[in-house]
């Protein structure tokens, strides 16, 4: 994508992803009837399966399904995020940048509370239509707090694809971020960090971009 056209795409993002998010809701309430075009088609359908740990693509593929699902306890335990902020919660209207020291991980209890917050109680505020692909990506800069709290740990740049559903609409997202290997398995990095008039779970899709509309119903 030329550079003028992503840019222009990556303004529009916080807009349509809460458009997104917001429609998404109504279908959370919804009774599950199809919904169909002539050339895309959503039906209600069981829960994706987690892929597991085994691989940073598959770690990547299961956090943003427990976002989906709304287990926000399990998505903790697959991510590592940087507290810039000693913990406390920045209001909406503030940004918050990767500077000064760090001060740890983001501890389980704030990061369920915040998510809870922001996506709601058992994911009701996001509607994943997929997971589409996880797949190695180039090299991502690391700031050296980060980089010296993780230690000797291994970093694997993953690039992930997928889409969101609205009650009428679906979106296309992608997202480069790193993957770091453990003892158990792999973890994403989470950035910690948030832009003036955003959530922080925004910061974890990027290019939001509308691809189709979901029109009429089946009985």
């Amino acid at each position: 994508m030329p550079d003028g056209r992503r840019a222009a795409v990556r303004g529009l993002t916080p807009a349509l992803l809460l458009a997104a998010l917001a429609a998404g809701a109504l279908l959370r309430a919804a009774s599950g009837t199809a919904l169909v075009s002539s050339n895309m088609v959503y039906a209600a359908a069981l829960p994706a399966a987690l892929p597991g740990t085994s691989t940073p693509e598959d770690a990547a593929s299961s956090f943003y399904l427990l976002l989906d699902r709304g287990e926000y306890e399990k998505a903790w335990d697959l991510a590592l995020e940087p507290d810039w902020n000693g913990g406390t919660r920045v209001p909406l209207r503030r940004s918050l940048e990767a500077s000064g020291p760090l001060s740890g991980w983001t501890a389980k209890h704030t990061f369920v509370e915040r998510l809870t917050d922001e996506l709601g109680a058992g994911g009701y505020w996001l509607k994943l239509n997929s997971v589409e692909s996880a797949v190695a990506a180039g090299k991502i800069a690391l700031k050296p707090e980060v980089r010296q709290r993780l230690g000797t740990q291994s970093l694997i740049p993953v690039h992930v694809t997928g889409t969101l559903l609205g009650a009428c609409t679906i979106f296309r997202w992608e997202k480069d971020l790193p993957v770091v290997q453990t003892g158990k398995g792999y973890k994403v990095l989470l950035p910690g960090t948030k832009a003036a008039g955003e959530q922080y779970y925004q910061a974890w899709f990027a290019d939001i971009r509308k691809i189709g509309t979901l029109r009429g119903n089946s009985q």
